[in-house]
């Protein structure tokens, strides 16, 4: 039995390190400073949001007070939400898991309980995080009955944290149950870019409409039955004020119970199946056979990249990207949080009386081509960073192929993936009714932030992507916020401008194409002399490429 406990203790702390044993977020196994640092990023919201709030009462009026308390009932739904996505794949084992683990005296069921611990732990770690100190600190701020309302907020909070990961966990074990294995890597990047869309919608629907709560809450409640966070707002204010608390909050506590209970059901019932499922596809190979890719696709290649080293390189980002989930993780990440954006700009709310009607927003619509544009490419230059393939390396070197070749068959693919975006763009438009003026406008503007963004992007790109290894402390977040924050909105807004006075005046858009390829062209010289100058540096010692085998 102590044997027993004691592999069972070891299988745990496995399970639970490979949560955070990830080539993207940490260098060298460091572990510790990855939990620490996954803690902080999920803890200093909460707890500066509440020191911030502490000069706004008691004078804080009820609906504003009802606004603050969304918050962080919110905020423990999409971390929690935008966590169990991040580990979307190691919700279960992986074939690693398996095929190591299977041939040892362990037993199925022991791996299966093991497993489950480790998830309960990690998920546990990060709900007590990311809620501990506004559980503490907003009561104290906020002057009144101090301990009913610490145990509102932290039943609330708690409450949507549970719910935000037991329905990740249950869509991941429905998928599997009905899908199979095969079927749910495949559409699994899909889910969780939509799934990221809807956490990061949620936030920005705080953001623009946090102060007209009293108007979406006011009976009769209409569409916002539909948003899981104001179920938990019903539980917290249900809790914190009882009979004298608003009209929303007893039929919206209801609600959240119910769904909490099934989503819980739900993930313990699947997770067992779904387990399962994964371990027989690990034991006995996967069956699918690889088709090659449509005649129309190998031509379109054919003629984009046309040097044999640049389509080789090509093809292994196509390949890496495919099989990798890490660089999908990413990817969703990004594509979410632009199609998020996209949509919030491009829908925006009509309050009339008591009723909020959904409607179109002509000048964001103009806003959807270059946010999904530059989140698309900002995505793809961050998964090109991270070193998850470094053991194809060498092949680069034995075959001639420059790095200057590598990094402009990376360009080609972001170029690829940029264009096709476009097109998807220029199709939504169009179903929304646009005309060819404008969508002649669209494709013109569309096509010019396709070259010069991926030459902005990946200017500075002078290695194999996918390949390149990573450097500490080579992450500069001043220049990381102020490309997202500072820069982002003032470009957003510049695009939306140039838009609008093109579809007045076509004949400008000779000279914004006349433009963007004098600027593309000095770019692209710009960036062959400096891969000139550094092929000549790198000199003997890049000459030669050893296997790492000492």
């Amino acid at each position: 039995m102590d044997e027993r406990w004691r592999v069972s203790q070891v299988l745990v702390e496995h399970f639970f390190r490979r949560f955070f044993d990830n080539d993207t977020i940490q260098v060298e196994g460091d572990t510790v400073t990855t939990v620490a640092r996954a803690i902080a990023v999920v803890t200093v919201p909460g707890l500066m949001t509440a020191f911030f709030l502490q000069n706004q009462y008691p004078r804080r009026p009820l609906w504003g007070a009802i606004q603050d308390q969304y918050f962080f009932v919110l905020f423990s739904f999409v971390a929690m939400g935008a966590v169990t996505i991040f580990e979307w794949e190691m919700l279960f084992p992986d074939r690693l898991d398996f095929l190591i683990l299977s041939p040892l005296s362990v037993k199925p069921l022991q791996m299966l309980a093991t497993k489950a611990a480790a998830l309960g732990g990690f998920l546990t770690l990060f709900l007590v995080s990311c809620n501990l100190f506004g559980a503490v600190i907003l009561p104290a701020v906020s002057k009144g009955d101090f301990y009913r309302q610490v145990y509102a907020h932290t039943i609330a909070v708690l409450l949507a944290g549970v719910f935000a990961a037991f329905s990740f966990l249950a869509l991941a074990g429905v998928l599997l149950c009905v899908m199979g294995a095969t079927r749910f890597r495949a559409i699994s990047p899909l889910m969780r870019m939509l799934s990221v869309m809807v956490l990061v919608l949620l936030m920005v629907h705080y953001v623009r409409f946090g102060g007209s709560m009293q108007a979406w809450l006011s009976p009769p409640l209409g569409m916002v039955r539909w948003m899981p966070p104001l179920w938990f707002l019903g539980v917290y204010e249900h809790l914190l004020r009882g009979n004298g608390a608003p009209a929303f909050a007893a039929e919206m506590a209801r609600y959240a119970v119910r769904a909490t209970g099934i989503a819980a059901g739900l993930a313990v019932l699947t997770y067992p199946v779904a387990w399962a499922r994964m371990r027989r596809m690990a034991v006995e190979g996967a069956s699918s056979r690889k088709r090659q890719p449509p005649r129309w696709i190998a031509a379109m290649v054919g003629r984009l990249v046309r040097r044999p080293g640049e389509r080789g390189v090509f093809h292994f980002i196509t390949q890496a990207i495919a099989r990798n989930s890490r660089y999908q993780v990413y990817l969703a990440m990004y594509g979410g949080t632009g199609l998020a954006l996209a949509v919030a700009c491009a829908v925006t709310f009509e309050t009339k009386g008591a009723s909020v009607r959904p409607a179109l927003s002509v000048e964001g619509m103009h806003a959807v081509m270059p946010l999904l544009l530059f989140w698309v490419i900002a995505g793809l230059r961050t998964a090109f960073a991270f070193p998850l393939d470094r053991s194809a390396g060498w092949i680069f070197r034995v075959t001639g192929v420059s790095v200057g070749d590598c990094a402009a068959a990376g360009r080609r693919w972001v170029l690829s993936c940029s264009l096709g975006m476009m097109g998807a763009t220029l199709a939504a438009l169009r179903l929304a009714g646009w005309d060819f003026r404008r969508l002649l406008v669209q494709a013109v503007c569309g096509l010019c932030l396709c070259v010069l963004l991926t030459d902005g992007f990946f200017f500075f790109q002078q290695s194999v992507p996918l390949n390149t290894p990573r450097m500490p402390g080579r992450t500069n977040l001043p220049a990381v916020l102020t490309l997202y924050v500072g820069v982002l909105t003032p470009f957003i807004y510049g695009v939306i401008w140039v838009e609008m006075r093109m579809e007045k005046n076509l004949i400008k858009l000779l000279w914004l194409g006349l433009g963007a390829a004098l600027l593309h062209a000095a770019l692209s010289r710009l960036r062959n002399r400096t891969e000139e100058v550094e092929e000549e540096m790198e000199g003997e010692e890049g000459a030669r490429q050893l296997l790492g085998l000492s």
